[in-house]
């Protein structure tokens, strides 16, 4: 699989960002990095329900933000406040939603910077009946404040 210039681009940034030197997180520190950011993964599915958390939704997304999103050949950059109103509106016809995460990987790139990976199953009903999805889903994800927010998502 030849990698997107968008997906190119949003790595070479969180990598530029990184420390110079990754091998300045012990080990033990590493581990417990890689556990914490994993956890994401259950905020996003916190956010797609019938109801979506929007206020975890805003914490992930922060409405000046830009987030880059790939699939395939199809690139986008949303800001936090356009993939808002997009999630709302997505989400109107939806009457049950169930978005799963397993064989979850983090990568970290410095205490600041991870990359993560997990297998994505999404089951749901709208207007027009049941749906679903299974793919792998990869997203960039850089630490503010006490807090970590996505920076770019890659879809299979």
């Amino acid at each position: 699989m030849r990698p997107s210039a968008p997906l190119l681009i949003c790595l070479y940034l969180t990598v530029g960002c990184a420390d110079p030197d990754p091998g300045a997180l012990p080990p033990d520190h590493r581990r417990a990095l890689a556990d914490t950011v994993a956890t994401l993964f259950d905020s996003l599915s916190a956010i797609h329900r019938d109801r979506p958390d929007t206020g975890l939704l805003r914490r992930l997304h922060p409405p000046g933000d830009s987030i880059a999103f790939i699939e395939g050949s199809k690139s986008e950059v949303f800001s936090g406040d356009s993939l808002f109103r997009r999630v709302l509106a997505a989400h109107r016809p939806v009457r049950a939603m169930s978005q799963r995460f397993s064989q979850r990987t983090s990568q970290i790139l410095d205490g600041n910077h991870a990359l993560l990976t997990a297998t994505e199953d999404v089951d749901w009903v709208d207007t027009a009946g049941a749906h679903k999805y299974s793919g792998l889903l990869t997203i960039a994800v850089s630490r503010r404040g006490r807090g970590w927010i996505i920076r770019a998502y890659r879809g299979s």
